[in-house]
C-alpha cells in the first residue's frame, strides 16, 4: 500500500505513515456484491448466449448463483440456436426439393 500524502510504500497494517505521520484510513477491499441468483440472468443468457457465457466466466468465483443461472441460460441458448438452424436447413432443403427447382 502507498501513503496518499507522501507516496511512499508502507505496510498494510499501519495506522499512520512512518515517513510523514499522516493518518491512514483503512481500506476494505473485501466487499462482496449481493448474489441473488435471479432468473433474469438466465433469461439474458438464453436470449444472448455469448453474454451469458461472459457473465458466467466473470462471476463464477464471486457470484456463483448468478453465474450458474447465466451459464445455464447460455447453454440453453446455444442448444436452441443449433436446433433451430438444423430445423430451418431441413425445411429449406425439403421445400427446394419439393418445388423441383435446382441450380444447374
Amino acid at each position: 500500500m502507498f501513503c496518499k500524502n507522501c507516496g511512499k510504500e508502507i505496510d498494510n497494517n499501519v495506522v499512520s505513515c512512518p515517513y510523514c505521520n499522516e493518518y491512514i484510513t483503512p481500506v476494505n477491499n473485501q466487499t462482496n456484491p449481493p448474489d441473488s441468483g435471479s432468473i433474469g440472468w438466465g433469461f439474458l443468457g438464453c436470449c444472448i448466449p455469448l453474454a451469458g457465457l461472459v457473465l458466467y466466466l466473470t462471476w463464477k468465483d464471486t457470484k456463483p448463483l448468478c453465474a450458474k443461472k447465466a451459464g445455464i441460460g447460455a447453454a440453453i441458448g446455444f442448444v436452441a440456436y443449433i436446433l433451430i438452424s438444423i430445423i430451418l436447413f431441413i425445411f429449406m432443403v425439403y421445400f427446394i426439393a419439393a418445388t423441383g427447382y435446382y441450380y444447374y
